[in-house]
């Protein structure tokens, strides 16, 4: 117990260190990052998705797996985070990476939605390295659904925006920060299975948020659908259940009718408030792996993040 004290008290202590932003950004040199996509090079602002990380793995044992997995509930887990180092670089760079968890969703506010799971001191060469953090059995509770924060904090690689409450723009404005919020979904035949989101609002004010759902390229040969619970599904209701390529069902579910495109708009939380939904994949044949992007912007545009859900996906990715 007096360790779990101790490392809570590091992940309490991290979120304030090393933070101030330097007056430009770290030369090429002595740079470290973590892609938020795969095009993604290091650019601050990042131009791509910013909340499914390829540089963030999680696997079931010590050893590196080509899948990310979804952490198995009161066991170890492993994450493995790739630290990488731009063109012309000099020396080694020396650090920490801090891994942090949330729940499975968008609308994180920074530090206060994030539990600290632990941190190691890495030295990156010039080649770059990658990093393995023990999630312990004792830090991952149920439902088995997460998202996964790293930072890495030098006194030699500083951040280069100051962190605020918005996870989303810490990430994209940071090359120093990676958001990894992915869940892997196995639909067979005649089995709908539900699954978490959850919906969030980490300014101190009430906002209305849309909740926009896509499939890029692989589509899901089944349906979708949204369960938005009672409380959520009233507000919407009340706000005249606007939206795009979607179609109530029932009290509280909305059907995803355009598979391409589709948005939930209206839906107003209260201030820093955090709400979980349940999204339901249901197909009668053999599906093939899809993908499914789900995430929020506010009433301004503003991206707040969100989570990518991999159905049926193969090991030979």
């Amino acid at each position: 117990m007096k360790s779990k004290l101790v490392k809570a008290l590091i992940g309490l202590l991290a979120v304030g260190t090393l933070v101030v932003p330097t007056a430009s950004a770290t030369p090429n040199y002595r740079d470290v990052y973590t892609r938020d996509d795969y095009p993604d090079a290091g650019s601050e602002p990042s131009t791509g998705d910013i909340y499914h990380s390829p540089d963030i793995t999680v696997c079931w044992t010590p050893v590196p797996c080509a899948v990310s997995q979804n952490p198995r509930v009161g066991l170890d887990n492993y994450v493995f985070v790739n630290l990488r180092r731009k063109a012309n670089a000099l020396g080694k760079v020396d650090g920490r990476l801090y891994l942090y968890r949330s729940n499975i969703g968008g609308g994180t506010s920074w530090s206060g939605d994030w539990t600290y799971i632990d941190s190691v001191s890495a030295s990156v060469p010039v080649s770059g390295t990658t990093v393995m953090i023990t999630w312990p059995d004792w830090n991952v509770p149920g439902p088995g659904h997460f998202c996964l924060l790293s930072r890495w904090v030098s006194p030699n690689d500083p951040m280069t925006s100051a962190e605020v409450s918005n996870t989303q723009d810490n990430a994209r404005n940071n090359n120093n920060i990676a958001w990894h919020n992915v869940d892997s979904v196995w639909v067979f035949p005649h089995k709908p299975i539900r699954v978490p989101y959850t919906i969030g609002n980490p300014n101190p004010f009430e906002g209305r948020q849309s909740l926009i759902l896509e499939q890029r390229e692989r589509k899901f040969e089944g349906t979708v659908t949204v369960d938005l619970g009672p409380d959520l599904a009233r507000r919407w209701k009340e706000a005249g259940q606007p939206g795009a390529g979607v179609k109530p069902v029932g009290e509280t579910e909305v059907l995803i009718t355009d598979p391409k495109l589709a948005r939930i708009d209206g839906l107003a939380l209260k201030p820093k408030e955090r709400a979980e939904i349940g999204l339901t994949f249901a197909t009668d044949v053999e599906a093939g792996p899809a993908e499914l992007l789900v995430h929020q912007v506010d009433a301004q545009g503003l991206d707040l993040g969100g989570a990518q859900y991999l159905i049926n996906q193969k090991d030979e990715k």
